[in-house]
């Protein structure tokens, strides 16, 4: 079952007495959890005190779980049973929930989170879950995912936007769903109030602390066009302030980067808008890429990963080296560009 047809069902009040919920995406796991917990949803606010129970994994047992789903429900319609934490409960815990699960009491909703790869119920028990069962599976999400996310969440919300802002949150914020919409809900909370309606790629810019000049964006432009001095300059201020501007990040930038064209150059994209239906990014970044590919071609693109997969190594003290960060990201940027 998608996300979305998952919550429009909840706000519809169409439960399923057990919601098997597992994956690497930890943003929509607790997405769904948060709206079927929400106040009036399941329960009222009275209702709460007597028919709402959380569990954790590591803390709990089977029987505890099956006891608080047996239970009646007082004076409401439902009893919520929260099991948090599911991917750190007894594997033996867990086999023992089989018959309650393949059998579920229908005035109950039982919300299992399983969080992390290769996490969920033993293939026994999913084999045995009840055909009213919800079951949603959070995929790990890549930059393009993230991007479409993002585009969505914004226009969701109400607003219009710059066609390069999902790409920027993507390459300054990373992947982190929960810190993007963090940022975007700030940014919303000023619109609102100032009666605008179109995001703008300078406001994104103030509002995360990303410098104009000077950021990861700017940083794979300047390497896309092979410009050595803006390429170095970007760099040099990069690593004046890395509480800002984290080495991480930017290393991910960069391998976002080269990624996309090792993929354009595969599947040997001429045209604006093949790269941009392939990729699935927008015309910008696609016209971006394209004239990129001219600067490189693809040994040199796979010698970049592998220069840029090397200093993410060094970063992480998984590499000795004796350079600091500020002098591994110099020496990567001149690797690239040589």
């Amino acid at each position: 079952m998608s996300y979305h047809l998952l919550i429009q069902e909840i706000r519809q009040k169409k439960f399923a007495p057990v919601y098997y919920l597992h994956g690497e995406e930890t943003y929509f796991i607790d997405k769904i959890t948060e709206e079927l917990d929400k106040d009036g949803v399941v329960l009222s606010s009275s209702e709460t005190a007597f028919n709402r129970e959380v569990m954790y994994g590591p803390e709990t047992t089977a029987s505890k779980v099956i006891n608080a789903c047996r239970s009646f429900p007082v004076m409401s319609t439902y009893r919520l049973v929260l099991l948090k934490e599911a991917h750190r409960m007894n594997k033996n815990e867990l086999e023992k929930l089989k018959g309650y699960l393949a059998q579920p009491v229908p005035s109950s909703i039982l919300v299992m989170a399983f969080k992390g790869p290769k996490t969920g119920l033993p293939a026994g028990v999913v084999k045995g879950l009840h055909k009213s069962t919800a079951i949603y599976q959070a995929k790990k999400m890549y930059d393009q995912d993230v991007q479409q996310w993002a585009s969505s969440h914004i226009s969701e919300s109400g607003f219009e936007y710059d066609p390069g802002i999902p790409g920027l949150l993507v390459t300054n914020l990373g992947t982190n769903l929960n810190l993007i919409e963090n940022e975007l809900e700030k940014m919303f909370i000023y619109l609102k109030a100032t009666g605008q309606k179109k995001l703008t790629q300078q406001y994104v810019y103030e509002m995360i602390n990303i410098d104009k000049e000077f950021n990861v964006f700017e940083l794979t432009n300047a390497l896309g066009k092979r410009d050595h001095y803006r390429s170095y300059l970007i760099i040099d201020r990069l690593t004046q302030n890395t509480r800002i501007n984290p080495p991480v990040l930017t290393v991910n930038g960069l391998f976002r980067f080269f990624h996309q064209l090792a993929l354009l150059k595969q599947f040997q994209l001429k045209d604006v808008n093949a790269v941009k239906n392939k990729l699935e990014v927008n015309y910008y970044a696609a016209k971006d890429y394209l004239e990129a590919s001219k600067a490189y071609n693809l040994a040199q693109i796979y010698r970049n990963i592998g220069y840029v997969q090397d200093a993410d190594l060094q970063l992480k003290g998984m590499i000795p080296s004796n350079m600091d960060e500020s002098h591994v990201l110099k020496t990567l940027v001149w690797q690239i560009l040589n």
